[in-house]
């Protein structure tokens, strides 16, 4: 194939797109805004004895190429916890085991099921349908990591009717799955997109993209010079998509499903403490803080190590008060509600709502988006403009895989 294909963004789909084009013979360039390539995947290291992602970590299932490369790479996977252990009852002021809870809290505990059943109502933003369905909001803070954090989301913004077809399409007995040695997914990426890495172009951020005689001109933010290709693939989060100038500008249709998909500011907190505090084997655990943060136990034979993934009321704290003091804080509620005595060793905030070029965790369904709305903003524009990121997934968005599939999908519709 001899045309000129430009690829914008080098995360994760990006490199996978940018590769297999570039294996298919194909003329590519690769731009990159930032200095860096991986986009939302990047490994914490020197924090901990073990292996830690400061951004995406989970493989969702094993039946995908991205799992195999990760196989082939080194790594060991294992199934992921996704237990929730215990949580704290605010009726009773004590923590409880998750099994009491949803033996005490029926309703609540099966919330879940009932956005399932309720897909094809009326959509409205999750709190509301928690509140008007009389669910108990002491309970707040599941509601807060399960609907919230858990999809990168408020519960004040994303859609109740998106929620419940987005579990009811998901494929029954799908696990996740966990990294457990020494490889991180940018080891993966390092492997499997070395010709797409050797290609990239850093600092080169795309602003406008202009589409005109079957042609894509495309117009950087410290160059002059417009650059002319054939085609070109967007692979760059919904938060900088928002921001670029299209023209022909797109149609009202796609342009309200972009609208109505959220992306909001948060990161992962890391908390190293002096001692582990879990009485028996959990993966989740579910203090009440009042914002939305889900926290998991990620710790090591000889560490204790906590995570919390931020949601947008988290990260606000964050910025309020500070990054040490919102450790003592979590640590502090920690203490008061499971009964023990914690120290902060020390503490990282991976801030994705802050980092250039991306600016917020990943998408995820507002209220009011339409139900097939990820395969409106993943459709080829104009037959010269293609699109592959988290977002642009019709099932697996929000994960590294998913990105991979949508990276390989865009090359594949230029190429066919």
């Amino acid at each position: 194939m001899n045309q000129n294909i430009l690829v914008i963004g080098a995360g994760v789909a990006g490199l996978a797109c940018a590769q297999y084009l570039i294996k298919q013979g194909c003329n590519v360039r690769l731009f990159e805004a930032s200095n860096r390539y991986g986009g939302r995947v990047k490994p914490l290291i020197g924090f901990s004895d073990r292996h830690l992602e400061a951004g995406g970590q989970t493989i969702h299932h094993p039946d995908n190429d991205y799992y195999k490369m990760a196989i082939e790479t080194g790594a060991k996977l294992e199934i992921g916890g996704d237990l929730v252990g215990s949580i704290y009852d605010p009726i009773q002021k004590k923590v409880i085991s998750y099994k009491e809870f949803e033996d005490l809290y029926k309703k609540e505990s099966q919330s879940l099921d009932d956005f399932i059943n309720d897909r094809f109502q009326e959509d409205e933003p999750v709190l509301q349908r928690l509140q008007r369905k009389g669910y108990n909001m002491e309970f707040i803070h599941l509601f807060y990591a399960l609907y919230g954090s858990e999809y990168g989301a408020s519960i004040e913004k994303i859609g109740a009717r998106a929620i419940g077809r987005y579990e009811f399409d998901m494929p029954m007995f799908v696990s996740d799955y966990e990294i457990e040695n020494y490889i991180h997914h940018q080891n993966i990426i390092d492997k499997f997109f070395k010709e797409a890495i050797e290609i990239i172009e850093y600092n080169k951020q795309v602003i406008s993209i202009k589409i005109i005689n079957e042609k894509v001109q495309v117009q950087l933010n410290n160059d002059p010079n417009e650059f002319s290709f054939d085609y070109a693939i967007c692979c760059v989060p919904v938060t900088q998509l928002k921001k670029l100038k299209v023209d022909p500008a797109f149609d009202e249709s796609r342009l309200k499903q972009i609208n109505l998909i959220g992306m909001d500011k948060g990161g992962k907190f890391f908390i190293k403490l002096d001692k582990k505090f879990l009485q028996h084997e959990e993966d989740f655990f579910l203090p009440k803080f009042n914002h939305n943060s889900l926290w998991w136990d990620s710790s090591s034979e000889n560490q204790s190590i906590i995570i919390g993934l931020l949601g947008l009321s988290a990260h606000n704290r964050v910025m309020e008060i500070g990054i040490e003091q919102f450790a003592k804080e979590i640590v502090q509620t920690i203490n008061e509600q499971y009964k023990v005595d914690l120290k902060v060793i020390s503490y990282h905030y991976e801030d994705w709502g802050n980092t250039p070029f991306i600016e917020g965790l990943y998408s995820y369904p507002m209220s009011g988006i339409d139900d097939n709305y990820r395969q409106i903003i993943s459709a080829p524009y104009q037959n010269r403009l293609y699109f592959a990121g988290e977002a642009y997934h019709p099932i697996y968005y929000s994960t590294i895989h998913g990105a991979y599939e949508s990276g390989i999908k865009a090359a594949k519709e230029i190429i066919k």
